[in-house]
């Protein structure tokens, strides 16, 4: 039955990536990975160091006055939002050129600055840059296509010998760029994150079968590449039930907490090490792999994965839309979400309720933000070596694909 599955699931796999288009978006997200290294990097050393609420400075008291001296913290958040933006366009670039170029387009400078264009307008609020680790990679993928795909059947069907800046290029660039500047305002007001948000204060999402649901759909939005809410990407510790919790902890510290089981103990505390679905055991597999390129992808992500940002390995697998890293991720994340919420319900360990330090690797928040320090360390290695064995024949099926392509 489990060869049945896994070859089910490897045969969706190859059909999607084999397709002209999508390998296009791999070849893009690849070609990214560099100055994504760069983004992912400056901006974990920000959020570690020189933030007004880093993890050094919660952490030991210490704010480094000399280095905010001279690089204001609000400067320097800015000059990553650029970076972050520039990560975003290499990507649209990088697609329309590997879209284009397979399809014999010779031409390609005026679609890839159209692109470009239409996407900041599309993306970019008045005085506000977009921030990576929130884009939406469906939209920017599907509004990358469709402008590319246009050229190319409008090219195709042009006077091959018209010059390729010519007049009817050019109101072809500006029609694609004003469809985006009107499109601008509704892909604001139709953001699923608003929407998902709200729905997670609701009282269900402290039952077995709501958090499994959460277990369920939130790898699948993930993978699908859209923006997700933060409380469930990093922080849970705003849902009223959580607060409640703490609330009734630090005021009688015997008394039965009112919601042990919800978000922050369950799925904020065991289904995150890394980011969604336990992705930390992904880069450390990766170390072990046998080709070099996957290897040296383990080993630039394995720190910022350890500190919640799985940004190389969406790009570097890459995660966007693949079944071969889907299923094992929503396996890790009902696991994980099973395993607490049974050891929590039965009374083995003390629900996760403090609050942690800002950016501290979620792999330490069970034991941090438990009373039952030993219990949480029992179930956090119980969960982590769980997701290593559901992991693994997906990454060695995954590696070794890559490999036999070569």
């Amino acid at each position: 039955m489990a060869t049945y599955l896994m070859n089910l699931i490897l045969n969706w796999d190859q059909k999607i990536y084999r397709k002209r288009t999508m390998q296009a978006v791999r070849i893009a997200m690849k070609q990214t990975l560099p100055i994504l290294a760069i983004d992912v990097y400056l901006r974990l050393i920000f959020k570690l160091f020189f933030s007004p609420d880093s993890l050094f400075a919660n952490v030991f008291n210490v704010h480094l006055s000399f280095f905010h001296s001279i690089a204001n913290p609000t400067q320097s958040q800015f000059a990553l939002s650029i970076l972050d933006t520039i990560v975003v366009m290499v990507y649209v670039t990088s697609l329309t050129h590997s879209f284009l170029t397979v399809r014999n387009v010779k031409h390609v400078i005026v679609p890839i600055l159209t692109n470009v264009v239409a996407t900041y307008f599309l993306l970019v609020e008045k005085y506000q840059i977009p921030d990576h680790s929130t884009m939406q990679y469906l939209l920017l993928t599907g509004v990358t296509l469709f402008s590319s795909q246009s050229y190319n059947w409008y090219q195709k069907r042009m006077n091959p010998n018209v010059q390729p800046y010519a007049i009817r290029y050019l109101l072809w660039s500006g029609f694609i760029i004003m469809l985006c500047v009107n499109a601008h305002p509704i892909v604001q007001q139709s953001n699923i994150q608003i929407w998902l948000s709200e729905i997670l204060y609701q009282p269900f999402f402290t039952s077995f079968v709501g958090l499994l649901l959460v277990a369920l759909l939130t790898p699948i939005l993930f993978v699908l590449g859209l923006r997700l809410p933060t409380e469930l990407m990093s922080d849970q510790t705003t849902l009223n039930v959580v607060v409640l919790n703490l609330d009734t902890m630090l005021s009688h510290a015997n008394v039965l907490l009112p919601f042990p089981e919800n978000l922050y103990s369950t799925y904020g505390a065991f289904s995150l090490f890394g980011g969604i679905g336990n992705s930390l055991v992904i880069s450390i597999l990766l170390l072990f792999a046998h080709s070099k390129k996957h290897r040296q992808l383990g080993l630039i992500s394995w720190f910022p994965s350890l500190f919640n940002n799985n940004q190389l390995l969406y790009n570097g697998l890459p995660m966007f839309l693949r079944p071969l890293i889907l299923m094992p991720m929503i396996l890790v994340s009902i696991m994980s979400i099973t395993i607490s919420y049974l050891a929590i319900a039965l009374h083995l360990m003390a629900p996760p309720v403090f609050m942690t330090p800002v950016g501290m690797p979620t792999i330490l928040t069970p034991t941090l933000a438990s009373n039952s320090h030993l219990s949480a360390i029992i179930v956090t290695i119980i969960i982590f070596g769980l997701s290593i064995l559901i992991y693994k024949p997906f990454i060695k099926q995954l590696t070794m694909e890559e490999l036999n392509e070569k």
